[in-house]
C-alpha cells in the first residue's frame, strides 16, 4: 500500500504539467465580422438576449460557433461573426518578417 501511493507522489508531478499545458495553451477561436443587412435577418432563429438591445441570432443547420449573429435592433447594426479557418490565421509577423524562427 506505502510503495504505491510513494509510486503515485513521484507519477504525479511528471504527468500534471502537461496535462496542465494542453488546456492553458489552447487560444480563443477568431472571427471574422461583417456588417450585414436588415434583411438578412428574416431566416434567422433567436438564440439568447445579451441586454436590453441585443440578441444573438443563429442560421439553422450551421452549427451556432461556426456563424452566429449579434443583431443591436435600436441602432440598426446587425453584425455576421464567421469563424476564421485554419487558411484565415495569419503567421506571427516576427517570424514571417525574416523567415528565421526567434531563438
Amino acid at each position: 500500500m506505502i510503495p504505491s501511493i510513494v509510486l503515485l507522489i513521484l507519477i504525479l508531478p511528471c504527468i500534471q504539467p502537461p496535462m496542465n499545458n494542453l488546456t492553458r495553451n489552447k487560444k480563443p477561436p477568431q472571427y471574422i465580422i461583417t456588417i450585414v443587412a436588415e434583411e438578412k435577418l428574416e431566416t434567422l432563429i433567436h438564440g439568447y438576449t445579451i441586454d436590453e438591445k441585443r440578441t444573438v441570432c443563429f442560421v439553422e443547420g450551421i452549427k451556432s460557433d461556426e456563424v452566429f449573429y449579434v443583431c443591436d435592433f435600436s441602432s440598426k447594426v446587425f453584425l455576421k461573426h464567421t469563424k476564421k479557418s485554419e487558411e484565415h490565421v495569419t503567421a506571427n509577423p516576427a517570424t514571417s518578417a525574416n523567415n528565421t524562427p526567434n531563438c
